[in-house]
């Protein structure tokens, strides 16, 4: 199981570098994206909310949990669909490894692959923009446990992937509006006590109480919980539809 599990990182970071003009359009999408807050001067009411002078590193930090969990969503279902496409999905249901053990292997690869993409975004957006965010080793465990909750949520596309076999405009309008609704650029107070069952929403206000140098347990138990239940969630969800999809004779004729 493990030599599979080491295969599947192995094999998606050969893709990604083989064909890097992905990596190069991330760069310049995520670029451009942050450009557009600095020059609209998004979040300065984060100064006065967290009493925080550097409202432009927060916008920084928030945009990087966004980074994170788009990513964790997008990766898995754009991987299965492609997989199925090209009826390799079949033959890994055949393996006598679960499915979530070798999609987690994709997971893993995506979180080597976008923290060197944030790494560059990092330094263009100080190089560029002045923008700059002091490290905190606490950032590591919500921005980590964050991207497993939001993994969780790319199961449940991945599974509506394998059923309805086109989710990119799903996707997209998913990643947009995690955007808007997460707390990653201001949200109102009302929208994100709906959006406290998501975990970049609390990522992101552990993220900023972390830097301002708050108390913040409360709200980590809280991303700790939804993350389970989104991952178990995702995996019962991509379960049924992988059946029903079967059913269907969808991975025969994807």
């Amino acid at each position: 199981m493990i030599r599979a599990f080491l295969w599947e990182i192995k094999m998606d970071l050969h893709r990604t570098f083989r064909y890097h003009f992905g990596l190069i359009t991330d760069i310049i999408v995520y670029f451009g994206l942050f450009t557009v807050f600095m020059i609209t001067d998004s979040g300065m009411s984060y100064g006065e909310q967290y009493g925080y002078a550097n409202y432009k590193g927060l916008i920084l930090l928030g945009y990087i949990a966004w980074i994170y969990a788009v990513s964790a969503i997008s990766n898995i279902a754009n991987s299965v669909h492609n997989e199925a496409a090209q009826g390799i999905l079949y033959k890994k249901i055949s393996s006598k490894y679960p499915l979530q053990i070798l999609f987690f292997g994709l997971f893993i690869s995506s979180l080597i692959l976008e923290t060197g993409t944030i790494l560059v975004v990092a330094l263009l957006t100080k190089l560029v923009w002045g923008v700059q965010i002091s490290f905190h080793a606490a950032f590591f465990l919500p921005l980590l446990v964050q991207t497993i909750g939001m993994y969780g949520i790319g199961l449940l596309v991945a599974g509506l992937a394998v059923y309805y076999k086109k989710t990119g405009a799903v996707v997209f309008l998913i990643q947009t509006a995690l955007l808007f609704v997460t707390d990653t650029v201001p949200t109102n107070a009302g929208i994100l006590n709906i959006t406290k069952v998501l975990p970049l929403t609390n990522c992101n206000y552990i993220l900023k109480k972390i830097i301002t140098g708050e108390p913040y347990a409360e709200r980590m138990i809280l991303l700790i919980v939804t993350s389970i239940l989104w991952i178990v969630v995702g995996s019962i969800m991509f379960r049924i539809m992988l059946q029903k999809a079967k059913k269907r004779g969808n991975l025969l004729f994807y």
